[in-house]
């Protein structure tokens, strides 16, 4: 039996950005700047760069260009888990690629882990009573988003 926890807001996103050729006189970011917002997971947000080459789906050009981003959570550690339960991360899916999962600052990749179709993780050993959830993900051409929903499962083993 599984029990799952849904890890919906709030969230922190932070868009790493730089400046892409100016269309108007004041743009909102200068080179290399980051940009802070409140989002919920899945983040269906549209954002007015579009692309990494910083067209729109309207043909505009953007101000700026997001090459990536990273979604801050935190969480508490949940309660009532027993001798021998697994607390498991599941992510949804993402616009771009997956470059970290970490934990309380810790990476849940190694080198084989990058290119792996399942997005779920064993954090049962890596959590606190208070922790912090950073995923962080490249645009490889696309604006990265995360566009799943990410969930915390209990499991008891059978």
């Amino acid at each position: 039996m599984a029990h799952r926890i849904r890890l919906r807001k709030p969230w922190t996103r932070l868009d790493h950005s730089s400046a892409a050729p100016p269309v108007t006189s004041a743009s909102s970011m200068g080179p290399n700047e980051e940009n802070t917002s409140q989002v919920d997971v899945p983040d269906l947000s549209g954002d007015h760069a579009g692309s990494l080459d910083g067209s729109s789906s309207s043909g505009e050009i953007a101000e700026t260009i997001v090459h990536r981003v990273s979604y801050v959570r935190r969480f508490n550690r949940p309660s009532g888990i027993e001798s021998g339960e697994r607390v498991e991360l599941e992510l949804g899916e993402v616009t771009g690629r997956l470059e970290d999962v970490r934990v309380n600052s810790q990476s849940l990749f190694d080198d084989a882990d990058h290119h792996v179709k399942s997005m779920r993780f064993d954090v049962t050993d890596r959590l606190s009573n208070h922790n912090e959830l950073e995923i962080q993900i490249h645009g490889d051409g696309l604006l990265p988003r995360l566009t799943g929903a990410v969930n915390l499962w209990i499991v008891t083993p059978e």
